[in-house]
């Protein structure tokens, strides 16, 4: 049962994957790689928080209440 099974996300790997599938096409590179800069620490910390909530929280959950731990998510800011 998936929700027996907790999820740890590699958070080195996620924000990689997310700077790797971004478009940083910015007016000059110092622009571009702050730009790379911000989107990985922010991929990473979400994940960081991610994998925070699940390790105390989702194992408790039931398959059915798997859309409150997305509404916890979502509401995360980072600005």
């Amino acid at each position: 049962m998936m929700a027996d099974k907790k999820i740890k996300i590699d958070p080195t790997e996620f924000a990689l994957a997310v700077v790797s599938g971004s478009n940083l096409n910015a007016a000059d590179d110092v622009r571009a790689s702050k730009d790379g800069l911000k989107r990985y620490l922010s991929a990473y910390l979400l994940i960081e928080e991610f994998n925070q909530l699940e390790s105390g929280q989702f194992s408790l959950l039931k398959k059915s209440d798997l859309t409150l731990l997305v509404k916890a998510l979502e509401g995360i800011k980072f600005d």
